[in-house]
C-alpha cells in the first residue's frame, strides 16, 4: 500500500513541476513536505493497526477429538481483547454438549472487563461477568452482585493461553471470581488447583500454550493444538 501511495504522491506533486521544468527551491520542498507529511500520518497509522490472531485447539476425551477451541487475540496499543469459544460433545451415560464464551478486556495491563457464558445442552449453567470500578472490582455472578477488593487483575486464566506464567503467580478465575496459585511443576508446566477440587496442568512450547490438561472427579479431558 505505502510504495503505490509514493507513486501517486510522485505522479500528484513532483511530475507536474518537471513537465513545467520549474524547480525553484521553495515549490519542490511544498509538495515534498506535504507528501512527507502525509507518510508520516500514514506511518502512525499502520503502527497503531490491530494485531489480529486466531489460535484452534482440538478437545480430546480418551484420544478421541470430541470438541474445538478457538481462542481469537487482539492488541491495539495498550489494549488487549480476548475472546474464546468452545463446543463439546462427550457421552457418557447419555450425551452431553458443552458451549462456552468467555471474553476479556485488558487495558495497560489491568482487566477491564470479563464474561463467563456457559450452556449445557443448550441450557444456560453460567453467566458471569467482572467489571473493573473505582473501588475495585463488581462481579456478577447469575445475576447475583458481589465486589473484590483489588485494585488491579493482571491476569486470568484466558491469559495463560497466550502467555506463560511465572511460578507462584496469582491469576484470576473469571468463573470462580477468585484468584488461584500457579505452581510449577517442570520446566514450562505448571498446575492450578481449583476451588471445586479439579486441577488442570498448561503446558508451553516455545512461550506457547501448546496443551491444558483438565482433570475433574468425573472425567479428564486435553486441550491440545490443533
Amino acid at each position: 500500500m505505502i510504495p503505490a501511495l509514493i507513486i501517486w504522491l510522485f505522479k500528484k506533486y513532483i511530475l507536474p513541476a518537471w513537465h513545467a521544468k520549474s524547480f525553484p527551491v521553495i515549490k519542490i520542498l511544498k509538495p515534498l513536505k506535504r507528501a512527507a507529511a502525509i507518510l508520516a500520518l500514514l506511518g502512525l497509522a499502520s503502527g497503531s493497526a490491530a494485531q489480529e490472531q486466531t489460535v484452534k485447539y482440538n478437545v480430546l476425551h480418551s484420544g478421541k477429538v470430541v470438541g474445538h477451541l478457538n481462542l481469537y487475540r487482539r492488541q491495539q496499543g495498550d489494549e488487549l481483547y480476548l475472546k474464546m469459544i468452545s463446543e463439546v460433545k462427550m457421552r457418557f451415560i447419555f450425551s452431553v454438549k458443552v458451549d462456552i464464551q468467555e471474553e476479556s478486556m485488558f487495558s495497560n495491563g489491568k482487566l477491564i472487563n470479563s464474561t463467563v457464558c456457559r450452556h449445557v445442552n443448550d441450557k444456560e449453567k453460567c453467566n458471569r461477568q467482572t467489571r473493573a470500578v473505582a473501588s475495585g472490582y463488581q462481579t456478577v455472578a447469575e445475576g447475583k452482585c458481589g465486589k473484590l477488593d483489588q485494585q488491579q487483575i493482571g491476569a486470568n486464566l484466558m491469559l495463560l493461553y497466550c502467555r506463560e506464567p511465572d511460578d507462584e503467580a496469582q491469576v484470576y478465575s473469571d468463573n470462580f471470581q477468585q484468584f488461584l496459585q500457579v505452581k510449577q511443576v517442570s520446566p514450562h508446566v505448571y498446575r492450578i488447583d481449583l476451588p471445586d477440587g479439579n486441577y488442570n496442568f498448561y503446558s508451553y512450547t516455545n512461550g506457547v500454550c501448546s496443551k491444558v490438561d483438565i482433570h475433574h472427579s468425573l472425567y479428564t479431558i486435553q486441550i491440545q493444538l490443533a
